[in-house]
């Protein structure tokens, strides 16, 4: 009986964590690896650069960008579930001291530092960081948009990704 105790209870914070995502503006919608693959591939991510996911969920995306293309990877999210698992899924990779997941709302965090940034966000929430999006755009950053444009960034868009589930947009100067 603890065991179903502990179970259920570990599905209910779960799912409370879902819910708090969606209404926070980015419900957790996971990417399928091959797909992630051509995005960074097709995008030129280069070992040694700098990664953030901005509403990593899982951490899948940034895992990626480390074991596969080499970068330094960070994400972040909202939702403190999403950045437990995203944590632990990285202790069982073999290049775990690459990457680091944090509890942040973007709206405050400084993504000047960085040489790629990747969303999959709502429009709506695109919106609201696409002034910090163009700032680290400025400072030479790409930025990756995988479902939705950027409008402001617009003049900067340097690909089109197609894909049948969702395009993909990618911005650079």
């Amino acid at each position: 009986i603890f065991v179903i105790l502990i179970f259920i209870i570990s599905i209910a914070v779960y799912l409370t964590g879902l819910i708090y995502s969606s209404f926070k503006g980015s419900p957790y919608v996971p990417t399928k690896r091959k797909i992630i693959q051509n995005i960074l591939k097709e995008a030129g991510l280069k070992k040694g650069f700098k990664f953030i996911d901005i509403g990593c969920g899982d951490g899948r995306i940034v895992e990626e960008a480390v074991s596969t293309f080499g970068a330094i990877g960070t994400g972040i999210d909202i939702n403190p579930v999403l950045i437990w698992r995203a944590r632990f899924r990285a202790l069982l990779k073999p290049n775990s001291n690459l990457v680091g997941y944090f509890v942040a709302n973007i709206v405050n965090y400084d993504l000047t530092k960085y040489d790629v940034i990747y969303v999959f966000l709502m429009p709506k929430f695109i919106e609201e960081i696409s002034l910090q999006l163009e700032k680290a755009l400025m400072n030479k950053t790409l930025i990756i948009s995988h479902g939705f444009k950027v409008n402001n960034l617009q003049k900067y868009l340097k690909k089109t990704i197609a894909d049948k589930s969702f395009p993909t947009y990618v911005y650079g100067k």
